[in-house]
């Protein structure tokens, strides 16, 4: 199976299939990994809201911050988790911080990024068709201390 960011392999402990590291020991490698995000306590509450689930997303499907990998959180999120689509894309059309986000992006950037992801969407929407419980956007506090790969196999999460 391919690995989770790229040829070159994981880069992190959180982006391992069956990680032992609890979820919030994985969501506070991925904030000590890319020091330049934004963080959900430096930003408005209704900003948090977004950020928050959405970097759990990135820790629960083991992904990075490339763009490919970024088109990919947004898949994934939309496929398996309780948000729902029309939830999630007015989040991303309302949200000061996201929007700003796309903007110094550029939405071609994340388009070709989205190209480039193609052969994983398609495994991640197989996975998301056979799976029988979805990720909730809004995990309930005792899902931090669990091993993200507990978390993985209680919800039939796989690692793209």
């Amino acid at each position: 199976m391919p690995s989770p960011a790229s040829d070159r392999g994981p880069r992190f402990e959180y982006q391992h299939q069956d990680s032992a590291l609890s979820l919030a020991a994985g969501l506070d490698e991925y904030y000590r990994g890319h020091p330049g995000l934004i963080r959900p306590d430096t930003i408005a509450p209704e900003s948090a809201a977004l950020f928050r689930p959405h970097d759990i997303c990135h820790v629960i499907f083991g992904l990075d911050t490339t763009m490919v990998d970024e088109a990919m959180a947004d898949l994934r999120t939309v496929l398996s988790t309780d948000v729902g689509v029309r939830r999630y894309i007015r989040y991303l059309r309302t949200n000061k911080e996201a929007q700003q986000i796309f903007r110094e992006v550029g939405y071609l950037r994340a388009l070709v990024a989205t190209v480039h992801a193609l052969p994983r969407f398609l495994r991640a929407l197989a996975q998301a068709l056979r799976s029988r419980r979805r990720w909730p956007w809004n995990p309930p506090e005792e899902h931090l201390s669990k091993p993200l790969g507990t978390l993985r196999a209680a919800y039939g999460i796989r690692v793209l």
